[in-house]
């Protein structure tokens, strides 16, 4: 793998999501659904570095096989996702301390207009403050915001390593 590179579209990757959540802080934060479409949108669009940096190897190289193109476009990928858990561990508690309240209010939301009994409502109702209390502990918050991010960029890293190979 080649560490350079792997930084480099990396932190480019991380980077521009990163800045992607200062320039969209003045809009709508209760639109849950929208914004994890718009998120998912930027993320996509932010690891497309992930191609680039696997590209700009083959094309110093002039070859390159799948599993070396993989293990670059994974080297990018894992930076990409420790600079994303890294701003959301900062960015969170900086910028939106009430996310998880405020998330947690529009599933709950959700829940109370399903057509399904009062009981059931209840649980799934105990079951989403449970979550979001867990959410707030570090350990947790990173692990999930981790989890957001990787299988994005592993999928990725597939499509770009299948798409770029050339021997």
């Amino acid at each position: 793998m080649n560490k350079k590179v792997a930084l480099k579209y990396g932190l480019i990757s991380g980077g521009l999501i990163v800045a992607s959540w200062f320039i969209t802080l003045g809009f709508d934060s209760t639109d849950f659904a929208g914004g994890e479409i718009v998120g998912y949108a930027i993320m996509v669009a932010a690891l497309t570095a992930v191609f680039m940096g696997v590209k700009s190897i083959r094309d110093e190289k002039g070859s390159l096989s799948f599993k070396e193109g993989f293990l670059n476009g994974l080297g990018i990928t894992l930076v990409a996702s420790v600079i994303y858990v890294i701003g959301w561990m900062i960015y969170l508690p900086a910028f939106a301390p009430d996310f998880a309240d405020k998330y947690g209010a529009s599933q709950v939301e959700m829940v109370e207009q399903l057509d399904i009994s009062e009981e059931e409502k209840q649980k799934q109702i105990e079951d989403i403050n449970e979550w979001i209390e867990t959410y707030q502990q570090p350990h947790v918050m990173a692990a999930v915001t981790f989890t957001e991010i990787f299988p994005v960029g592993l999928i990725v890293t597939l499509i770009s390593a299948l798409i770029l190979k050339r021997k």
